[in-house]
């Protein structure tokens, strides 16, 4: 078995600097770890997978669970130790995955500073054209929720798993096959979904530990049912992660409204 993850807290508006769209852009990712009659999880947050830079804060817990396709168990004993907000859980023969998702969390970019976060994470065509780069001046809130998930596979029931169900979140990545059955050299294809529709054209990124230091190794897009093809190019622990952003319902309140999503597994 394995698992991996990463973190957000309201209301306190960071203004940009280049050091606020570093925060801004770490991913949040679960990794999980067997030790005799529990399961550690560990939520990181960095973009060098699985490591993590810094706590995600307990308070920014919205929601922390162990899923399977008909049974959803809380998730509350977690604490921070270093850089990780730690869980500790019993293991579920039952469990397919631990799911978690972030309070959201509101950031205000000067107009510049957003642009180059739109353009890192290759979104232009989901802002404009309400934000033109080089033309909108106004500095840009944001509000933004962060989900992640880690695939569970029970000791000698590799094979058996299915994890084609959607865990709830608002934004979500669904493998279309058991990770544990793809060899090197495969393709894995996931479905993107959003309030349970698919997106079409949202990029989607994937890598692994043993890859560009944990960095993105290649990207994607979804098709116009929601759906990618991740390249399996070596064994080791995997993630895929999206971003999507919209304009916010809230116009009095923010501009943006943004959702991170990543899925982590082991080959």
């Amino acid at each position: 078995m394995f698992i991996e993850f990463h973190p957000s807290n309201f209301p306190e508006i960071i203004f940009a600097g280049i050091s606020t769209l570093v925060i801004l852009g770490h991913n949040l990712w679960l990794v999980a770890k067997d030790e005799k009659d529990k399961i550690i999880v560990e939520v990181n947050t960095s973009d060098n997978f699985p490591l993590s830079d810094s706590a995600v804060k307990p308070e920014r817990v919205a929601d922390f669970r162990l899923v399977s396709a008909n049974e959803s168990i809380p998730v509350t004993n977690y604490e921070v130790k270093e850089n990780s907000l730690i869980a500790s859980v019993k293991p579920n023969k039952n469990a397919c995955l631990a799911a978690l998702e972030l309070r959201p969390h509101p950031i205000t970019l000067e107009s510049e500073k957003f642009a180059g976060y739109i353009k890192s994470e290759d979104a232009e065509r989901f802002v404009a054209p309400q934000f033109v780069s080089g033309k909108t001046t106004a500095p840009q809130r944001e509000s933004y929720t962060k989900y992640a998930k880690v695939l569970l596979d029970a000791p000698g029931e590799k094979q058996s798993n299915d994890f084609s169900f959607a865990a709830g979140h608002r934004l979500e990545i669904i493998p279309q096959a058991n990770p544990s059955t793809v060899q090197t050299g495969e393709k894995l294809a996931v479905k993107i979904l959003f309030e349970g529709n698919s997106i079409s054209g949202l990029r989607v990124s994937s890598g692994c530990k043993n890859l560009n230091d944990g960095k993105y190794a290649a990207h994607t897009r979804t098709d116009d049912d929601g759906f990618a093809t991740v390249e399996i190019s070596g064994k080791g622990l995997w993630f895929v992660r999206t971003h999507f952003i919209r304009p916010h319902t809230d116009a009095n309140s923010f501009d943006w409204e943004s959702f991170w999503a990543s899925l982590t597994f082991r080959i």
